[in-house]
C-alpha cells in the first residue's frame, strides 16, 4: 500500500506555550507532511504552515517545521518540531 494512504499513528509529543485547539491543527499539518514525504526519498523537509490553505483559518500561521525520517525498529518513523517565537510542539509519529 502508498505510504500516501497509511493510517498516521502520533508515537509521542512534548509542547509548549501550545493550547489543546492548535496542537490539534498542528497535529494535522505534520501527519499530512509525514504522508507527502512518505512518498519520496526525502528524509529531510522544511515548511512554513502559512503554506498550508487552512493554517489562516486554524490560527497555525507562521510556524516553521521540520520533519525528518529515521529508522527504528525496523520501521520509518518521523520527527516534527513545529517552532514560532517561544511556542514548540516536537511530534514523534510513523505510518502504518
Amino acid at each position: 500500500m502508498s505510504n500516501q494512504f497509511k493510517k498516521a499513528v502520533i508515537d509521542d509529543l512534548s509542547s509548549r506555550s501550545i493550547d489543546g485547539a492548535l496542537q490539534a491543527g498542528l497535529l494535522d499539518f505534520f501527519e499530512y507532511a509525514m504522508k507527502t514525504v512518505a512518498t519520496s526519498l526525502i528524509r529531510e523537509a522544511k515548511f512554513d504552515t502559512s503554506d498550508f490553505a487552512t493554517a489562516k483559518e486554524r490560527g497555525c500561521e507562521g510556524f516553521a517545521l521540520l520533519v525528518s525520517r529515521a529508522r527504528a525498529d525496523s520501521r520509518n518513523e518521523w520527527f516534527g518540531a513545529f517552532q514560532r517565537g517561544e511556542q514548540r510542539l516536537d511530534v514523534i509519529g510513523h505510518l502504518e
